[in-house]
This record gives structure tokens, sequence and C-alpha cells, in this order.
């Protein structure tokens, strides 16, 4: 059973004789009753902080927990972004490389087409060049063929072309028209 500072202030005795002093018992009493709400209100002072020291641990740990959830959501969400980079990155540098070997193989195709174009050129820059040769010589010999017949002919020679071009001419006179003896025969 518990008992209040109002029950011990009215708490009353029986007197006796040769007992105790009613004034000190009371004073005692009153003593007793004012330490004991003193404590009393110590208690629920010190029930109240308790409490409130609960709620602010169980603020805390939920908070704590909060954290921890945070945390692990950054560390999956870091562990995606680097694995989505790490393939990313993977993906960049295999279309680098195939680019890159697109790249080589246009350039070994140019390369090929103009070695063959090239080589076209120097054909075709051989066979004109011979055939400027075989025109030249040709007509080298044909230049010489003249100066010889012109030298052995003298200059009696020059004037026969001339003469006969006026005779053939007079004949021509008595056949058709549009006739030409060097043609037909």
């Amino acid at each position: 059973m518990r008992v209040t500072p109002l029950e011990i202030r009215q708490q009353q005795f029986p007197l006796r004789f040769r007992g105790w002093d009613p004034t000190e018992v009371d004073k005692f009493l009153e003593l007793v009753a004012s330490d004991m709400e003193d404590l009393i209100r110590d208690n629920a002072r010190l029930k109240d902080g308790l409490a409130k020291k609960d709620q602010e641990l169980q603020r805390m740990q939920q908070g704590e927990e909060e954290l921890k959830k945070a945390l692990m959501a950054i560390q999956q969400i870091r562990e995606e972004w680097v694995g989505r980079a790490a393939k990313e990155a993977e993906q960049v540098l295999r279309d680098s490389e195939l680019k890159a070997k697109q790249m080589v193989k246009e350039a070994e195709r140019t390369v090929e087409a103009l070695q063959q174009d090239l080589q076209e050129l120097r054909r075709q820059r051989h066979h004109l060049l011979s055939q400027i040769r075989t025109i030249l010589d040709q007509h080298a010999k044909l230049l010489e063929a003249i100066v010889s017949d012109d030298e052995e002919a003298g200059s009696d020679d020059l004037q026969r072309p001339l003469l006969e071009t006026s005779e053939t001419q007079r004949n021509a006179g008595g056949m058709g028209q549009g006739q030409h003896p060097e043609r037909d025969g």
C-alpha cells in the first residue's frame, strides 16, 4: 500500500501516557510529507525526462534506420550508375573500334582504287608515248624521204608536179564532171 504526503500529514496517533510528544511527531510527519512530495516531484520530473529521452532515442533510431535505408539506396543507385557507365563505355569503345575498322577498310579501298587508277594512267601514258613515237618516226621518215627526193630531183622536179597537175586538169576536161582519174583507178 502506498502512502501519499496528504495521508502522512493527516495521520493521527492515539495519545498514551508517557508517549511521544505530539508536536515533535507532527513536525516529523510534516518533514517526511514534505520530503516525500519533493521525491514524488523529482520522480515525476525524472519520468518525464526519461519519457522524452525515450522519444528522442526512438526518433534517433528511426532516423538511423531511415539513414541506413537512404545510404543503401544511394549505394544501389551508385552501383547502377557505375554499371551503366561501364556498359556505356564498353559500347562507345566497341562503336569506336567498329568505326575505326570501317574507316581503315574504306581507306584501303580508296588506296586500292587510286593505285588501279594510277596503273591505268601509266598504261595510257605509255601507250600514248608509244603512239607519239610511232607518229614522230613516220613523220621523220617521210621528211627524210621528201628531203632525199628533193636533193635527187633538184629544182626541175619541183616544177614537174605543177606541169603534171595542169595536164591532169586538161585530160579531166574530156571526162565527165566530178570524175577524177586518181579516185577511179
